[in-house]
Formats: C-alpha cells, structure tokens, sequence
C-alpha cells in the first residue's frame, strides 16, 4: 500500500509526514477520533513541504489490524465464558472479571510483541521517494 503525505518537520534523519485519510476512511471514523489526518515518524531525507511517497505492505496492514481488533475481543468474550463458569453464582461478576483479564492478558502480549516488531523491516514503512517540493509547483 502506497500513500503519498507532505513533510511537515524535519528532526536529524527523522521526518514527520502528514497524511490525509482516503475518503473511504471518512465513513468508518474508528480511528483517529475521526481526524482527516494522520502524522507519521519515519527516518529519510527531506525538506519541509516535500511529498514523501510511503509503503507500508499490504499484508502488514491485515495482520496489524487482526492484531490489535480481533485478538482482545477474541479474550474479552473467552474471558466473559470463562468467569461466568467458574463462578456461575456470581451475578455476573464473574464474566466481568474475566471479561477484563481476558483482554489484559492479549493487550499485554500485544504490547511485548509489539516492541520486536517495531524492528522488524516487515512491518515498518518504508519511504520509497521523495518529490521535491520545486517539482511540485511546476
């Protein structure tokens, strides 16, 4: 997945690039808190105002997605059958409380993970070009 943002700042070999959300993502709001744009932090070099074109691979983005929806609400709901049987006599208390161990567990292997993977070229975008901005406005 190739997408195309501006350089909004420069720090060292880090730039900061905004992107404005597909208008496909306009419907769904359910990230960003509904925001039209998204920064992004990745090592290149440019200058402020440049269009930076990224990918990121398509796979990464399923598997990312799957990662952090799917496997919590997968926990949330084994974690709710679970504390309802072993405690049937709790009034549902003992679905909440599993309810919530039941996502703690997965968001905590999420976030262990997630700190390997950040390292992983994988799953990291990676800046395929830059545009100055001098072509740009030709």
């Amino acid at each position: 997945m190739e997408r195309t943002g501006e350089v909004k700042a420069v720090d060292g070999q880090w730039l900061e690039i905004e992107f404005c959300r597909p208008s496909d993502c306009e419907k769904c709001n359910a990230c960003h808190g509904g925001s039209k744009v998204m920064n992004l932090r990745i090592r290149g070099e440019a200058k402020v105002g440049d269009k930076a074109v990224v990918y990121l691979p398509p796979s990464a983005v399923t598997q990312a997605s799957f990662i952090a929806y799917a496997i919590p609400a997968a926990g949330l709901l084994l974690g709710i059958l679970l504390g309802e049987k072993l405690f049937p006599t709790a009034n549902s208390i003992g679905g909440a409380i599993g309810g919530v161990i039941g996502v703690a567990i997965p968001a905590l292997g999420i976030y262990i993970a997630e700190r390997r993977r950040k390292a992983d070229p994988r799953w990291t975008p990676q800046l395929l070009r830059v545009i100055p901005r001098a072509e740009i406005n030709e």
